[in-house]
């Protein structure tokens, strides 16, 4: 995928999430991406991201099928697992990555990316080989191959080294044919266990993880495009070390190569990354609601905005997790594709498009989260230009890359923030190292249109009393001076007039 997209060099960005990528047979030869565009990114000072699927393969990446065959994911019977619901004319599959070829390969195409000059890479859907696909109804029954059967052997006699022939049996109904050996290389799987026929002898290979299933708990419930810190289930352990495999050999090449860092990143919230760009679409896991559909990143009620609705508890959970997960690195949140979101947000009359980014975009900068600004897709859906955005966007973005300051490397304070209006969601950041605070207050009192809110107070415990305040806003063009009072760690000030959004810089 070589397209260049012109919109980059007007909104000019720090970085994209993806600027080129590898798809199907796309991006396997220098010869498919277009790397002189790299120097005109550069001149602008904006990072240039490289990407590429980490999971969706198709017969014509290998030379043959037999190599197309070992490279796919399996289910609990060992057969290749289909993947229709993509929808493409050609058979697509998942690509296995615990296949030390599978992972060769991801490299192979990174590796083309990191010569030719980019400056980060994004792997995109690292652990979605685990899901069934719609044959199976999404219940899990992937990624059953000898190769993780294998793993999965040196897993369990890792986590149970004391095991007898008889713990085995009792504590997993196993039988004396078909137990974990530690004399039998793990790979054997006439002579060691296997898992399948496990399954199979349970009657759990069409439903693998089904919790009758006494291994199942071990096996684990992969999430897709997540990898939390506190699972510590098979899958889990080894595709974060394969993950961490692939992240250290593609440092270790750039900087082999071209004597410099690359940035990494992926859909989700993953470890060892720079920055952790998260996919907003439906499903994720990371907000359960009542009809199982997960946040509503981009809320709508009959055709437009519901701007009523606040996503702060979503952000912050993405922000806290990421933290647990990467460590404090920057988190960007998009609208993924393709999906309802991006079609509700499509759809958007054009002034509701603008609301979204200076209520939901706005909301993610007063939450610590860094929100991607879309300008185009790969699926030929209209692109920011198309749609009479990219004024709005050159104009709205200049106040952040301005006030950069404001927004870097900050934590969510503990300390309540109490204001006397409605439909206001009000947040304090602390930025790491400088201990430098800021209020931030978001406007959610919408109705197909903004209402502002004017008079009304806002009180904070901060601990310490600020020496002064200012309050700035990408609604209006000069900083502010708000009356304020504070005593003993209490601030209490009040807010003339609140459109979209407010910070209050202490």
């Amino acid at each position: 995928m070589h397209e260049e997209d012109p919109q980059v060099y007007e909104l000019d960005p720090d970085t994209t999430i993806r600027a080129i990528g590898k798809w199907s047979t796309a991006g396997d030869e220098t010869a498919d991406y277009n790397f002189t565009q790299i120097d005109r990114y550069h001149a602008k000072g904006i990072a240039f991201m490289g990407s590429g699927t980490a999971s969706v393969i198709f017969p014509k990446d290998f030379a043959t099928a037999e190599i197309f065959d070992d490279m796919s994911t399996r289910d609990a019977d060992g057969n290749p697992v289909p993947h229709d619901e993509f929808g493409f004319p050609e058979p697509a599959r998942r690509g296995n990555i615990f296949n030390p070829k599978y992972r060769e390969y991801l490299l192979s195409w990174a590796r083309i990316q990191v010569d030719g000059g980019v400056d980060g890479l994004n792997f995109d859907e690292i652990n979605a080989g685990f899901s069934g696909g719609s044959k199976y109804g999404f219940n899990g029954n992937e990624g059953f191959d000898d190769y993780a059967i294998a793993d999965f052997n040196r897993y369990l006699l890792e986590k149970y080294p004391a095991f007898t022939a008889a713990d085995w049996k009792s504590r997993f109904g196993m039988t004396d044919d078909n137990i974990p050996r530690r004399d039998v290389p793990a790979g054997d799987l006439a002579a060691n266990f296997n898992y399948r026929a496990y399954l199979r002898a349970g009657g759990w290979n069409r439903d693998p993880l089904n919790a009758v299933n006494p291994l199942a708990r071990e096996w684990g419930r992969v999430v897709a495009n997540r990898m939390y810190a506190e699972d510590t289930s098979f899958t889990a352990t080894y595709i974060r070390r394969y993950w961490k495999e692939l992240v250290d050999k593609t440092r270790a090449y750039s900087w082999r190569t071209r004597h410099r860092n690359v940035l990494i990143s992926s859909n989700g919230l993953w470890p060892y990354v720079d920055f952790n760009s998260v996919g907003m679409y439906p499903w994720n896991p990371d907000e359960q609601t009542p009809d199982f559909r997960g946040a509503d990143y981009v809320p709508v009620v009959e055709g437009h905005l519901n701007g009523a609705k606040s996503l702060q508890s979503q952000y912050r959970y993405l922000k806290e997790q990421s933290a647990r997960i990467a460590g404090h690195v920057p988190v960007v949140v998009f609208i993924d594709w393709p999906n309802d979101m991006m079609t509700n947000y499509l759809n958007l009359p054009l002034q509701e498009k603008k609301d979204y980014w200076q209520i939901f975009g706005a909301e993610a900068y007063a939450n610590g989260i860094f929100p991607a600004f879309h300008l185009k897709d790969t699926v030929g859906s209209p692109t920011a230009t198309d749609l009479g955005m990219m004024d709005f966007f050159k104009t709205y973005t200049r106040f952040y890359k301005d006030r950069r300051a404001i927004f870097s490397d900050n934590v969510i304070s503990p300390h309540a923030v109490r204001v006397s209006a409605a439909h206001i969601a009000a947040s304090l950041l602390v930025q790491r190292g400088t201990g430098k605070r800021s209020l931030h207050l978001v406007n959610h009192n919408y109705d197909q249109g903004i209402t502002p809110q004017s008079g009304f107070t806002v009180e904070a415990d901060l601990g310490s009393c600020p020496r002064r305040v200012s309050l700035v806003s990408p609604d209006f063009p000069q900083s502010k001076s708000p009356a304020f009072s504070c005593r003993h760690g209490k601030l209490k000030l009040t807010v003339d007039r609140l459109d979209h959004y407010n910070i209050i810089q202490l």
